[in-house]
């Protein structure tokens, strides 16, 4: 029973910190660079702008807040005790794809700036979308281990 109820915490946190994550990444700013007085913000509400550079990132982005969903359900499914071993598992690689997608996203945003010498910097979006993406990871993982050693 007690191992039930921390893996139910766990996913309850996982939910949680999934659920920010996915918002922050959605509503927030990735991240924003400043050439000659023109400020410009990329972000996943990008494909709600005319900007070109928002076009190129946002699908990018809202695949990550889509991966950041399917792990808000899977902590849903686990907290309701419906989640399989595969899932479980499934769940976890949403997670790290998400973070990857992010960081790979925020790494060529960052080499092209820094080739341009344009001032730039991360955004609560991109903040957000990592460290939520992270404590995701880190407590699908937890739980799993958690399921597996009650079984």
């Amino acid at each position: 029973m007690a191992m039930s109820t921390n893996a139910n915490s766990l996913y309850v946190g996982s939910l949680i910190t999934s659920v920010i994550g996915a918002a922050l990444l959605l509503f927030g700013d990735f991240a924003a660079w400043e050439w000659w007085n023109a400020y410009l913000q990329v972000g996943a509400k990008g494909y709600l702008d005319i900007s070109f550079d928002n076009m190129l990132v946002a699908p990018f982005l809202l695949v990550a807040v889509g991966s950041l969903g399917f792990c808000a359900y899977f902590s849903y499914l686990g907290i309701m005790d419906n989640l399989d071993e595969n899932l479980t598992r499934l769940s976890i690689f949403f997670a790290i794809g998400s973070i990857g997608i992010q960081l790979g996203v925020f790494i060529i945003f960052a080499l092209i700036n820094i080739i341009e010498d344009n001032y730039w910097w991360a955004d609560v979006g991109f903040y957000g979308g990592v460290i939520g993406g992270a404590l995701t990871l880190g407590l699908l993982y937890m739980a799993q281990q958690q399921r597996t050693k009650g079984k």
